[in-house]
């Protein structure tokens, strides 16, 4: 058995129906669902018809690496919503089934255990899966607090150098949840200058990328950021969206 399996804290959705049960809203008034972020309204009736027409030939299992038709329809919409050339579909994009489960795997592939004291950046509050990546992968959580005194923002230069030595991993969320949070270029160019000089990966959860209010003005993402800052390798940066 892991023996780090026994560092992990109970699955935040189960412990939210645990806390929810028996509770029955006032009569005439619908709760708001904050635990979890699934559609409100029925699907698309265009989409729902490009799925059955898709259905013909589709018995057998798809490859790991998903079509080369969904990578480049996937590049192209990332080149278009971020304003950066297309990536290459082959080599830089990888469909996954879910943003938690990416983000959970990264976690093992990237942080190597036999280094000691290893560390997984998170922000704080957090995604849950973060911190149990971090602890099966051998390593240690360490939160960076979001506070409403200084806007949410995080301090990057403020951790201490003997800090960053051990961070092999660093995820952060922009925007952000449950702040809202988004990161600025200027945050961006000092979280790429560290992990250039400690070598740290930087894991960009950027699920709540299309959730804003000006459509002239969506929220910058990492990918945007390091091309604006001259980074066309895209070094250290893997964005999950």
């Amino acid at each position: 058995m892991n023996p780090y399996l026994s560092k992990l804290q109970p699955y935040p959705f189960e412990k939210l129906r645990q806390l929810f049960a028996g509770i029955t809203p006032p009569a005439g008034l619908k709760e708001i669902k904050l635990s979890i972020g699934e559609p409100q309204h029925g699907t698309p009736e265009f989409i729902k018809t490009a799925l059955i027409e898709g259905l013909g030939g589709l018995a057998a299992y798809p490859a790991t690496s998903g079509s080369d038709e969904l990578r480049k329809a996937i590049s192209a919409w990332l080149a278009r919503r971020y304003n950066i050339p297309a990536l290459d579909a082959a080599d830089q994009i990888i469909p996954v089934n879910g943003s938690r489960e990416a983000l959970f795997a990264f976690a093992q592939c990237i942080v190597d255990p036999g280094k000691p004291d290893a560390l997984v950046l998170s922000p704080n509050p957090f995604y849950q899966i973060y911190e149990g990546a971090a602890y099966l992968a051998g390593a240690a959580p360490s939160f960076l607090n979001q506070v409403p005194a200084n806007g949410f923002a995080t301090d990057f230069r403020s951790i201490p150098a003997d800090t960053w030595k051990r961070v092999q991993l660093a995820y952060v969320c922009s925007p952000g949840n449950p702040t809202g949070k988004v990161m600025t270029l200027e945050e961006w160019k000092t979280l790429f200058e560290l992990s250039d000089e400690f070598g740290f990966v930087i894991a960009a959860d950027e699920c709540y990328s299309e959730i804003y209010f000006d459509e002239k003005a969506p929220p910058l993402g990492g990918l945007e950021a390091a091309r604006k800052l001259g980074r066309d390798d895209y070094r250290n940066l893997v964005m999950f969206s």
